[in-house]
């Protein structure tokens, strides 16, 4: 399986680019649409939770809460877009699956390049933020990525099992989205301790 998907490393690479492409190929920004949604929703988040609903649970500075959830909801989202674009993606590539001898787990990996290179580009302005902040976690910040490595192997498990059952029940992608939503709010992303004990 692995072999085959080396054999098709080109064809794989080329599908995540051009998924970037297409995303945003009709807009006016482009692809500056990718900086600018994660730019706004840091910026939202500092001005209503860090000075208009500020609890004093949520630290001292107007920044640090919402670092706290910024570093929560950018990763959150990266496990909710890869589990939804993974659900879909057998029926949505069904048309190339029955006419070229492709494996079949080339789409979720090109599902799963395409977020990954997204996230990286979010990750960076979310970094930019933290250095502006004066929150800059420094090498500690690499604890992060064996969290991420697990978070993705678990989503790209997840999602293809999703997938599979989708290809049957079209149900599955539906439910999905409502399940994600209760999913979010049953994570610690946007409670503390300081909130939660009153």
């Amino acid at each position: 399986m692995f072999k085959s998907l080396w054999h098709f490393r080109g064809f794989v690479w080329n599908s995540v680019l051009r998924d970037q492409q297409l995303r945003y190929r009709r807009s006016v920004l482009g692809a500056l649409w990718t900086v600018a949604q994660p730019l706004a929703l840091i910026l939202i988040y500092t001005v209503v939770f860090g000075s208009v609903m500020r609890h004093p649970g949520m630290g001292e500075s107007v920044f640090d809460y919402p670092v706290y959830l910024c570093s929560g909801i950018l990763t959150w989202n990266l496990f909710a877009d890869l589990i939804s674009r993974l659900t879909g993606v057998f029926n949505e590539h069904a048309h190339l699956l029955r006419k070229v001898q492709l494996p079949k787990l080339a789409f979720p990996v090109i599902a799963t390049g395409a977020c990954l290179l997204n996230f990286a580009v979010v990750m960076a302005v979310f970094f930019v933020f933290l250095l502006f902040a004066g929150r800059m976690p420094g090498v500690s910040a690499l604890a992060l990525l064996p969290v991420l490595a697990i978070q993705l192997a678990f989503a790209l498990g997840l999602g293809v099992v999703l997938g599979s059952l989708n290809v049957f029940f079209r149900d599955v992608q539906q439910a999905l989205g409502i399940a994600l939503q209760l999913w979010f709010w049953l994570t610690p992303i946007v409670y503390v301790p300081a909130i939660l004990s009153e």
